[in-house]
């Protein structure tokens, strides 16, 4: 399976050092101990030369004797043995004649005050033997320093490389969460929100400035477009009133006459559009993120209770039966007219979606973050699978076409808690729908 952090790159990276490393250490110690033990070859056979130079055996358990006497290090012993293979020179006692050429030995050979090395056993020229004996205790001694000096290497050298990683991790993860606090500022509504730059020049500067220019580039777009549409807005609304003051007086002067119905649904129409509008404009209002500026310490407790006993007599009205759950108080900061209009935006989405009858529970808690406002209706719900359907702008069911409103309720309820840096979710009450609004208590 790929690696799907930078935690986990990481880990990969310094596992696969780490496997270098060894691997190069390994080999090192390894060759090492190989060219010890061909040294240690080559001067016994340097030593046997010698010593068959001497000639006769006479010279040859003399020249033993001097080396044994005036060798500089005290790591080779000698035995010479005659024709009969009898031992007749060398300190060392052997049990019998080790077999030619190099050989190991160790405790079980009984060889006296040597407790394991490397034998050279060579025939001389007069039928003697000789046995040149390394005791391997200095070689033991060199190999445990090479050992522990290629240890601490490694030790130190991985040191190195996992404060190098996560010393880069660190920067990496740095920039990244600069990343996401710009992103996630963005798009709370915080539209001139840019990634800082050092000015260095480095790649993390230069992928800041593509990110931001890329920002820059989109709320120009943006901008433009929300001009367009405000232009388009103001053209149509003031044609609009003008057209209703002249449809309400046309109203008046036809009361009692057969026109009378059409021109007051004419007028009604002229009013939803009026009221679409006024809509659209505060939704572009709030998602161009101004009114964060209008924050202040509120409680959400107090709102709810507010909106719950404007909207009693409305609910009354229509059939519905409201009613109202939650704490005594729930602090946070917010917009108090946006979260206002929220409640009043779901109340009113669930009084005008349901039958008659219909039970309606607004619920204000505490959460460990801030708040949570929950409205459940125990209407015929929505499917899961169109829940994203009715948050997008002029979002509609199939099955609700007809129904009144214009399809901007909760888009305007999802932008007011994106601007408070909160979550809006949809879920099935079973039966019924149940909508969730968790808000920061800080935004």
């Amino acid at each position: 399976m790929p690696c799907r952090s930078l935690r986990g790159i990481a880990l990969v990276y310094v596992a696969v050092i780490l496997a270098a490393l060894l691997a190069v250490r390994g080999a090192s110690y390894s060759l090492a101990h190989q060219a010890l033990g061909i040294e240690v070859d080559r001067r016994l056979a340097l030593e046997a030369d010698e010593i068959a130079r001497a000639g006769p055996l006479p010279r040859v358990i003399a020249t033993i004797e001097r080396e044994q006497r005036d060798h500089d290090s005290a790591d080779l012993f000698f035995a010479v043995f005659d024709s009969a293979d009898r031992q007749v020179g060398g300190a060392l006692k052997l049990r019998q004649i080790p077999p030619l050429g190099y050989s190991d030995f160790d405790e079980r050979a009984g060889i006296s005050g040597v407790g394991h090395g490397r034998i050279l056993t060579r025939r001389l020229v007069n039928g003697a033997t000789l046995s040149v004996i390394s005791d391997n205790d200095v070689r033991d001694a060199f190999d445990a320093l090479m050992f522990r000096a290629q240890l601490i290497g490694l030790i130190l050298t991985m040191l190195i490389v996992v404060g190098g990683t996560a010393g880069m991790i660190w920067e990496i993860s740095r920039r990244l969460r600069s990343m996401q606090r710009t992103v996630d500022a963005v798009m709370a509504g915080d539209f001139g929100r840019r990634i800082p730059q050092t000015g260095s020049g480095s790649e993390f500067d230069q992928q800041a400035a593509a990110f931001n220019a890329m920002l820059d580039r989109i709320g120009a777009l943006m901008n433009d477009i929300r001009h367009a549409a405000k232009d388009v807005a103001h053209e149509l609304k003031s044609p609009l009133a003008r057209l209703r003051n002249r449809l309400a007086a046309i109203e008046r002067r036809s009361t009692g006459t057969p026109l009378a119905p059409e021109i007051a649904e004419a007028l009604d129409e002229t009013d939803q559009l009026l009221d679409l509008f006024a809509s659209l404009m505060r939704l572009w209002e709030i998602e161009g993120g101004h009114r964060r500026e209008r924050f202040e310490p509120l409680d959400l407790a107090v709102l709810a209770h507010e909106a719950y006993e404007s909207l009693t007599p409305v609910a009354d009205d229509s059939g519905h039966r409201l009613t109202l759950r939650g704490a005594r108080s729930v602090p946070l900061r917010g917009e108090r007219n946006l979260l206002r209009q929220l409640l009043v935006n779901l109340i009113e989405n669930a009084i005008r979606h349901t039958p008659s009858g219909t039970e309606i529970e607004l619920s204000v808690v505490p959460s460990p973050t801030g708040a949570r406002l929950i409205v459940t209706d125990r209407g015929p719900g929505i499917p899961a699978d169109q829940h994203a359907q009715v948050i997008r702008r002029f979002g509609r069911l199939d099955s609700s076409v007809e129904a009144p409103g214009h399809g901007i309720g909760l888009t305007l309820v999802d932008a007011i808690v994106r601007l408070h840096g909160g979550r809006l979710a949809l879920e099935d009450a079973a039966p019924g729908l149940r909508v969730v609004t968790d808000l920061p208590r800080d935004a």
